[in-house]
């Protein structure tokens, strides 16, 4: 399945949270859809692949997200996708659905600047082009 390669995924329980990136993403020129739980992220990720994912790691795994995250690994194809995950501790978790660090090309703590996830968007995007 094709990626377009402007388009983001933007999971998380907090809708000003998803607002927020989304704005900062469009301002750089993305086109974005949103998910507010790891059911719902799911749904988008069988009928789109984005280029982009901004994962909130901070949302109850009993929402959907370790579904999500089995799915997510499961279907990767040839060249893996980027993917932000965003959490208030700015650390990896340690445990849970997305606890293998190799998943995400970068882990930017929130709250972030909009510049902040523009950057980490290019850089992910860059890194996962090669």
């Amino acid at each position: 399945m094709k990626r377009p390669s402007r388009s983001a995924l933007i999971v998380s329980d907090s809708a000003p949270l998803r607002r927020y990136a989304a704005a900062a993403l469009e301002a750089g020129g993305f086109i974005c859809a949103e998910a507010a739980n790891g059911f719902h992220a799911m749904d988008r990720f069988r009928h789109t692949r984005f280029a982009l994912y901004v994962i909130d790691l901070d949302m109850p795994p009993s929402d959907g997200l370790s579904m999500f995250a089995i799915t997510f690994r499961a279907n990767e194809d040839e060249r893996a996708p980027a993917v932000i995950g965003c959490t208030r501790s700015g650390g990896a978790p340690s445990d849970g659905p997305w606890s293998d660090e190799r998943i995400f090309s970068t882990l930017l703590p929130t709250p972030f600047r909009p510049q902040q996830l523009l950057e980490a968007a290019e850089a992910a995007l860059q890194t996962a082009a090669h």
